[in-house]
């Protein structure tokens, strides 16, 4: 029983340092396709929509995310693009 203990914590602890780079990578990569993700705004409004949202109605400009936080445009709260 001791043996097949030992040998499991030998397993656990060579894949988990293997596993913790990988999961950075995706993280990195998931907040990379959040900053290129395309939102939309309206000429007069101040805030930055999903495609299909209701208050795209009257105009609908295509703009990236991080410009859209740059330019200082915040979340729709009805179509609750990411923040």
């Amino acid at each position: 029983m001791r043996r097949l203990l030992a040998a499991l914590t030998l397993c656990l602890s060579l894949v988990c340092p293997v596993a913790l780079p990988i999961r950075a990578q995706q993280e990195t990569a998931d907040q990379q396709g959040l900053k290129t993700q395309t939102v939309y705004i309206t000429r007069e409004g101040k805030k930055y929509h999903l495609d299909g949202c209701r208050y795209l109605r009257t105009s609908k400009i295509a703009i990236s995310l991080k410009d859209a936080k740059a330019k200082g445009f915040t979340a729709c709260k009805v179509c609750h693009p990411p923040d």
